[in-house]
């Protein structure tokens, strides 16, 4: 399991179409070396609903996320499945229109999540970068 957190500045209102929206998903959705056009992801945001995508670089890796339960705009749950992965987004209101983003992650391993979370970290910095 790890844990991470990010300020955003912005309300949840609108942090959560990061997670709902292909757009805003594909702003911050991206790996080293990749990038994820905004055309080539698809969101049914309900529970049971998943996110499609590609990342796009020197070869191009599909990829797949499943929606669990839903409480927008203040709690999101993803679900990997290769490597299984459950990821908890909460969006928690601050003063001043801002939020704080808490992502946890429960399933990997300590080997799998050692080269991800560096990652995720990355790609919440995009996220907020997104919404200033």
């Amino acid at each position: 399991m790890f844990t991470l957190q990010q300020l955003v500045d912005a309300p949840p209102s609108e942090v959560v179409r990061a997670f709902t929206e292909p757009e805003p998903f594909a702003a911050w959705f991206v790996a080293d070396g990749f990038r994820t056009p905004a055309d080539r992801v698809r969101i049914d945001a309900r529970p049971g609903g998943r996110i499609s995508a590609v990342f796009v670089g020197d070869a191009e890796v599909p990829f797949t996320l499943h929606f669990g339960a839903l409480d927008l705009p203040h709690h999101v749950e993803l679900r990997f499945d290769d490597p299984a992965e459950e990821i908890t987004i909460t969006l928690t209101e601050l003063p001043g229109n801002r939020t704080q983003l808490d992502y946890r992650s429960v399933g990997l391993t300590d080997e799998q999540q050692a080269p991800i979370k560096p990652g995720v970290a990355t790609m919440l910095t995009h996220l907020a970068t997104y919404f200033s």
